[in-house]
């Protein structure tokens, strides 16, 4: 992952941003909240300044629910086809945590480490090794 400007969108479209990414750290989260809000084993998530997050269509809806320290965590979705967007938590200030999948080239960003490691799914290694294996 580099530094720039990167556009995302939800499944459906209706929501469309940029993000300002200034200090790239791709990491993957396999908390238990992660994975049932994404229906994955885990999320692929970025820190920015809420400020580098530019909403250019759309309106965002927002679920709140408590997070694994206790605190309130803001989830921002598209109303429509419910692609989560970004998360905020009031204990990260003006930082918020943006879903890379969602922008443009996300896929093919290489993760810079790993949270809640401890809840990561047995086999998300071993079909890792077994799939760098068959490339």
């Amino acid at each position: 992952m580099r530094a720039g400007t990167y556009n995302g969108s939800c499944h459906c479209g209706s929501c469309v941003w940029t993000a300002e990414i200034t200090d790239p750290e791709h990491i993957l989260c396999h908390c238990d909240t992660c994975r049932k809000l994404g229906g994955g084993p885990y999320s692929m998530n970025q820190i920015i300044h809420k400020d580098q997050l530019r909403i250019l269509t759309g309106q965002p809806r927002v679920y709140t629910y408590t997070g694994a320290s206790g605190n309130p965590v803001h989830c921002y979705f598209c109303p429509t086809c419910t692609s989560h967007i970004y998360h905020h938590q009031a204990v990260m200030g003006d930082r918020i945590i943006i879903r890379t999948i969602l922008l443009d080239g996300g896929q093919r960003m290489q993760p810079g480490g790993e949270i809640f490691a401890e809840g990561k799914l047995g086999w998300v290694d071993a079909l890792r090794e077994t799939l760098e294996k068959k490339s």
